[in-house]
C-alpha cells in the first residue's frame, strides 16, 4: 500500500522503506498525528494546544508547541516522503497530499470492497476489506489521550472500523467461510456486537454453522435489548430478518445442477491450495490484466520470482478463482525450465495443447502448421493457459503467437524482459511474504501445533524469510514428527545445512534442490559472484565491493550481477549502487562457499574493506595515527573519498560488516586483517557511540596480534582498549589493559608507545581522583614529548594537564597549558583538536564571567568544527550556558535544544546528559518546571548508565529540589571527574605498530 504516514495506531512515518513508530519524541509524534487528521488544513495554535494537552498545560504551552514543531521539522527530514510543517496565521498545517496518509488508503480499500461486493466478486471484496483492516494497527493516535483526540478516535471507530469489519464478515459468509467470520465477530467489543448490523451477521453465522439453538438464543437476547431501549425500528427489522433467515435454512430450495460447457479432457489445473494466504494485490492485478473486456487487458502475463516464492500456487489459485471467465476451461503445462526433468520444448507444448482440445495431431506433419492450427482452434474458445516454469524468453517466445487468442500466464524464475518488451506483455514480480502472512501460512500448515508454541512458530516463520516453499516444507516436516517440539526444531534449523535439507526425502523437494536448480543454470562467472555473497557476512553489498573483490573484469562482474538479479537470486533494494541477497539465499550461498572452499574470495573481501577503511580513515581522521597499511591483494580497487562526511557515512553504513569481518578474519587465522580492521574503525565508531562494537573489535585485534607474535600491535591495541574502558568508566579494566600495554612498550623499548600509554595512565589517575599523581605524570609526558619532537602527544598532555588544574580551581595555572595545546595543534593542523581546546577555554572564561572572551573562543571553535556532531554538541552546550548567563533566555533555550538534538544524532550518551542538564537549568530558570524535571530525569539516567555516579547524584539532588522547592540541597562532597569541564573528544590514539 503506497502511503508514507500512519495515524491508525501510534503515529508512524515511513523511513528507509519501513513504517517507523519509534521516530522522534512522544510530543513530536503527537503533534504530527494531530496535523495528519486534516492534511493541508490549518490548525490554530489554541486548537493544537487543546488537542495536545487539554487542561493539563505545560508552564508555557506556546513555547512547548514551538519546540515540538521545531523538533518535528528536524525529524521529518529523515522521512522517505518528506513534508513541511508550515506556519499559517497563528497556527500550523502539514503540507501533504492526504493520499499519503493511511486513513486515505483505508478508505480507498473499503470503497473497492463495496464495489466488488455489489458486483458479487466476494473474493476481491474480502481481500480489500482484510487489507484495509491490516492498516488498523492499534487505536488511532494511540499515544494521545486528550478529549479531542478521544472524540476523533471514537468517530473513526464508528465511521471506519465498524463498517470495515461488517463488510469483511459479510463477505466471508458469502464465500462460505462462516468459521472465519465467527473469529472476526469474537474480536468485537460487546457494545459494538450489540448493533443491529452485527446481530444480523451473528445470526447468519450461527445458522451457517448449523447452530440453530445458539441462533435462537442470540435473537431473543437482542430482541430483549432493543425492547428495553424502546427501539421499535430495530425490533421490526430484526424480526423480519430472522424469519427470512430461519425459513431459508430450515426449508432450503432444491439444489440446482449448474450447466457447464465441457472442460478440456487433459492437462487440468492442479488442485487449489486450501487457505491460500495473502497476495491480494497480485490477485487484483491479474484480474485487471486478464479479465475479458478489461481496458487494461494484456495478451499474456509474465509472473516471475525466485524459487519457492509461490509463483505456481498464485497462478493456479487465480485460475480457480477466475474459472467463470473461461467457460472452455483452463490448461496447465509444466515446461520444466529448471530442475532435473527434461525441458518441454515449444513444439511439444503445441502438440499437447492440440491433444487437450481433442484435435488429431497426426493429421498435420509440419510443426509450423500445427501452431497455426492451434491458433485457429483457440479462436472461438475462451481458454486460460498456464505455462509454468519457463527457462527463458526463447523458451516461450514462439508459443505466444499460437496462443494469442486466449489468456496466458507464464511463470519463470527469470524476469523474461526480452519477452515482455517484444510482445508488450504485462509483468508481475512476486515479493516474499511479510512476517504476518508468513506466520499465518506456517500456522495453517502446522494443523494446530502453532497455537501450543506461538513464540517458536513465529521465529521459525521469520527464519523462512517469507518464502512459501520453506514455510510449507518445514510445516510438513513438523507434522510428520509430532513428538519434536517446535523449539527444538528451531534450534536445528539455525544450521543452514539442516534448513536447506528440510523435506529431502528422496523426491528432490528440499530447499537445496529448488535453489540448486537455479544455481546450476548459471555460467561460471555468475556462480562465482553468487558464492562471493556467501563469503560476505552481511546480506547487502556495495557494487564497488563486488567489482573489487570478485577478481574478474568489471564488465564480466556486472553481467553476472545482472544475471543474478534477473533470476531473483539477488536484488537491488532501491540504491543502484548496492545489491542485497535474501537471508535464506545467503545461507545457501554460504554452504556453497564451504563446499567449494577457496580462501581467495574472503582474502579479497578483507583486502578491499581494509584498504577502503584505510582511505576513509585518512580522510575522516587525518591527524589520528593508524596501523601500517597492508599491501592490497592484486587488482583490488578500494573506494576513494572526497570529504570527511562521505568517509564517516561509509564507516557507519558498513559498521556491521566491518565488525563481522574482523571476527571472520580471526576465525580463519588471517591475523593481519583481524588486527588492522578494528583500529581503522575505532575513531568513527567512538564518535558515534558504538562502544560495544569497539570493545569486541579491539579484543579481537589484541588476540590476533598476540597470535601473530606482534608485541607492538598487541601493546597498541591494549592501549586503545584501555582508553575505551576509560571512556566507559570501567576503571579496573582500563588499568589492567594499560598496565599490560606499558609492559610490552618497555620490553620493545618504544618511546612513542610509552608516551602514549603514560598519557592514558595519567588520565586514569585523574578520573579516579588521584590528581597529584595525574599532574606529575602529565608533566613528565610533556617533557618526554618535547625530547621526542612529538607535538601531537605534547598537545594532548598539555590539554589534559590544563583540564586537571581547572578541576582543582587553579584557573590561572591552567590557562598557559591550554594556550600551549592550542599553539601545538595549530602547528600540526589539527582542526578538531583546536576546536576542543577553544571550547574548553570558552567554558573556563564563562566560569570567570569573562563573557566577551568566552564568545570569542566559541566563534573560533565554530570555525574549526567542520561537521563534527560531538564537537558541535559541546559547543552548543557552552553557548547555551553563556546565553543564559547573559540573560538571553530565548537564545539559551534554542542553543540548548540544538545541543540535545546534536547529541542524539551523535549517539553520545554523556553528551546528551550534559546537554539535557543545561537545557533543564534554562527551562527551570524560565519557570517551566515540568519540562525541566523531565530533562533532569533523563540526564541523571544517562549519567548513571555511563557510570558517572557523582554527576548523577548531583543532578538528582537538583531534581529533588525542583520537585519540592522546600528541600535544602545536601553539601557536595567535592568529588569531581574528567567531565566537570566540557568533555574533550576521545583522546588522540597512537597505533604504535611498525614494520
Amino acid at each position: 500500500m503506497d502511503f508514507a504516514y500512519g495515524i491508525l495506531g501510534q503515529t508512524a512515518v515511513r523511513m528507509h522503506g519501513k513504517m517507523n513508530e519509534q521516530w522522534g519524541q512522544r510530543q513530536t509524534r503527537n503533534i504530527l498525528g494531530v496535523l495528519l487528521t486534516r492534511p493541508g488544513q490549518r490548525f490554530s495554535q489554541d486548537a493544537l494546544i487543546s488537542w495536545l494537552w487539554d487542561d493539563d498545560l505545560p508552564g508555557n504551552p506556546q513555547e512547548a508547541l514551538y519546540k515540538a514543531v521545531y523538533r518535528l521539522r528536524e525529524a521529518l527530514a529523515e522521512a522517505d516522503s518528506p513534508t513541511s510543517i508550515t506556519r499559517s496565521g497563528d497556527g500550523y498545517l502539514v503540507d501533504l497530499d492526504e493520499n499519503l496518509v493511511d486513513v486515505a488508503a483505508f478508505r480507498k480499500l473499503i470503497r473497492k470492497a463495496h464495489d466488488a461486493a455489489r458486483s458479487a466478486d466476494h473474493e476481491t471484496a474480502h481481500g480489500s476489506a482484510a487489507s484495509a483492516l491490516s492498516l488498523w494497527r492499534d487505536e488511532p493516535l494511540a499515544e494521545l489521550r486528550t478529549e479531542r483526540a478521544s472524540n476523533w478516535r471514537e468517530d473513526k471507530v464508528k465511521s471506519m472500523l465498524l463498517p470495515a469489519r461488517e463488510i469483511l464478515t459479510s463477505q466471508l459468509l458469502a464465500l462460505g467461510r462462516p468459521d472465519e467470520a465467527a473469529g472476526w465477530m469474537q474480536e468485537l467489543a460487546p457494545e459494538h456486537a450489540s448493533r443491529l448490523a452485527f446481530v444480523k451477521l451473528q445470526l447468519q453465522i450461527y445458522y451457517a454453522l448449523g447452530q440453530s439453538v445458539q441462533a435462537q438464543a442470540h435473537f431473543l437476547d437482542a430482541n430483549r435489548r432493543f425492547n428495553e431501549a424502546a427501539d421499535d425500528t430495530a425490533k421490526t427489522l430484526l424480526h423480519a430478518f430472522h424469519d427470512e433467515l430461519r425459513d431459508r435454512y430450515e426449508n432450503p430450495p432444491a439444489p440446482v445442477v449448474p450447466v457447464r460447457r465441457a472442460a478440456p479432457p487433459t492437462h487440468p489445473l492442479p488442485r487449489d491450495l486450501r487457505g491460500f494466504i495473502s497476495r491480494a494485490d497480485a490477485l487484483e492485478t491479474l484480474d485487471e490484466w486478464l479479465r475479458p473486456g478489461s481496458p487494461t487487458r494484456s495478451p499474456a502475463v509474465v509472473l516471475s520470482g525466485p524459487p519457492g516464492i509461490g509463483k505456481t500456487s498464485l497462478a493456479v489459485h487465480w485460475a480457480h478463482r477466475a474459472a467463470g471467465w473461461f467457460p472452455d476451461g483452463a490448461i496447465y503445462l509444466d515446461l520444466h525450465g529448471f530442475g532435473p526433468a527434461p525441458r518441454l520444448e515449444p513444439a511439444d507444448v503445441v502438440d499437447q495443447l492440440l491433444q487437450s482440445l481433442s484435435y488429431p495431431v497426426d493429421h498435420v506433419v509440419d510443426t509450423t502448421a500445427r501452431a497455426a492450427v492451434l491458433r485457429q482452434q483457440l479462436a472461438d474458445r475462451s481458454v486460460l493457459v498456464i505455462l509454468d516454469d519457463a527457462e527463458n524468453s526463447e523458451h516461450v517466445d514462439r508459443l505466444l503467437h499460437a496462443l494469442s487468442e486466449c489468456a496466458v500466464i507464464v511463470t519463470s524464475r527469470r524476469r523474461l524482459g526480452a519477452l515482455t518488451r517484444r510482445h508488450e506483455l504485462a509483468a508481475l514480480s512476486l515479493d516474499r511474504l511479510d512476517d504476518r502472512d508468513s506466520l499465518e501460512l506456517f500456522v495453517r500448515r502446522l494443523r494446530g501445533r502453532g497455537e501450543r508454541e506461538p513464540g517458536a512458530a513465529r521465529r521459525i516463520a521469520h527464519l523462512c524469510d517469507g518464502l512459501p516453499l520453506a514455510l510449507t516444507l518445514i510445516a510438513e516436516s513438523a507434522a510428520r514428527r509430532p513428538g519434536l517440539s517446535l523449539s527444538t526444531m528451531l534450534d536445528q534449523l539455525r544450521d543452514p545445512e539442516r534448513l536447506l535439507s528440510i523435506g529431502d526425502d528422496g523426491d528432490d523437494q528440499s530447499l537445496r534442490a529448488a535453489f540448486s536448480s537455479s544455481y546450476q543454470m548459471l555460467e561460471p562467472p555468475s556462480q562465482a559472484v553468487f558464492r562471493l555473497f556467501g563469503h560476505h557476512p552481511g546480506a547487502e553489498i556495495h557494487v564497488d565491493t563486488l567489482l573489487s573483490a570478485a577478481g574478474r573484469p568489471a564488465a564480466e562482474t556486472r553481467r553476472a550481477l545482472e544475471t543474478l538479479v534477473a533470476l531473483h537470486l539477488i536484488d537491488q533494494p532501491g540504491d543502484t549502487d548496492r545489491y542485497r541477497i535474501l537471508s535464506i539465499f545467503h545461507r545457501y550461498a554460504q554452504t556453497l562457499s564451504t563446499q567449494h572452499y577457496d580462501p581467495q574470495p574472503l582474502r579479497r573481501l578483507l583486502s578491499h574493506y581494509c584498504s577502503t577503511a584505510d582511505n576513509a580513515h585518512r580522510v575522516a581522521h587525518p591527524h589520528r595515527d593508524r596501523p601500517p597499511r597492508l599491501d592490497p591483494a592484486p587488482d583490488i580497487s578500494p573506494t576513494q573519498f572526497e570529504t570527511s562526511a562521505a568517509a564517516h557515512r561509509w564507516f557507519l553504513r558498513e559498521r556491521t560488516n566491518l565488525t563481522a569481518l574482523a571476527a571472520l578474519a580471526e576465525h580463519h587465522q588471517l591475523f593481519d586483517y583481524a588486527c588492522t580492521l578494528p583500529h581503522l574503525m575505532h575513531d568513527t565508531f567512538v564518535i558515534y557511540g558504538f562502544y560495544d562494537d569497539m570493545t569486541a573489535g579491539l579484543a579481537i585485534a589484541a588476540r590476533a596480534a598476540r597470535a601473530n607474535k606482534d608485541s607492538h600491535a598487541e601493546g597498541s591495541t591494549l592501549n586503545d582498549l584501555g582508553e575505551l574502558h576509560l571512556t566507559l568508566s570501567n576503571h579496573n579494566a582500563a588499568e589492567d589493559a594499560l598496565s599490560r600495554a606499558l609492559e610490552l612498550a618497555i620490553d620493545d623499548e618504544s618511546p612513542v608507545a610509552k608516551l602514549t600509554i603514560n598519557i592514558n595512565l595519567a588520565r586514569l589517575h585523574r578520573l579516579t581522583g588521584r590528581h597529584g599523581e595525574a599532574i606529575a605524570l602529565f608533566r613528565s609526558c610533556i617533557t618526554h614529548a618535547q625530547r621526542n619532537g612529538d607535538p601531537v602527544r605534547e598537545a594532548k598532555a598539555e590539554q589534559y594537564l590544563g583540564e586537571t588544574l581547572a578541576e582543582l580551581d587553579q584557573y590561572e595555572k591552567a590557562l598557559p597549558h591550554y594556550h600551549r595545546a592550542l599553539h601545538l595543534r595549530a602547528l600540526t593542523g589539527d582542526a578538531s583538536g583546536q576546536a576542543a581546546t577553544y571550547i574548553t577555554l570558552a567554558e573556563l572564561h564563562l566560569g570567570q564571567e569573562e563573557f566577551a572572551v568566552a564568545h570569542r573562543h566559541c566563534h573560533l571553535a565554530q570555525a574549526q568544527i567542520a561537521g563534527d556532531l560531538t564537537a558541535g554538541m559541546r559547543l552548543r552546550t557552552v553557548q547555551a550556558r553563556l546565553a543564559a548567563a547573559e540573560r538571553n533566555d530565548r537564545a539559551a533555550l534554542r542553543l540548548s535544544q540544538e545541543a540535545v538534538e546534536l547529541a542524539e544524532r551523535a549517539h553520545n550518551a554523556t553528551g546528551q546528559a550534559r546537554a539535557l542538564e543545561a537545557f533543564a537549568e534554562i527551562l527551570y530558570s524560565r519557570g517551566n518546571r515540568e519540562d525541566a524535571v523531565d530533562a533532569w530525569t533523563r540526564a541523571a539516567a544517562f549519567y548513571r548508565g555511563r557510570g558517572r555516579d557523582a554527576k548523577a547524584d548531583r543532578v538528582e539532588e537538583r531534581l529533588a529540589v525542583a520537585r519540592d522547592p522546600h528541600l535544602i540541597p545536601q553539601a557536595r562532597d567535592g568529588e569531581s571527574d574528567e567531565e566537570n569541564t566540557v568533555a574533550m573528544p576521545a583522546p588522540r590514539r597512537s597505533v604504535i605498530r611498525h614494520r
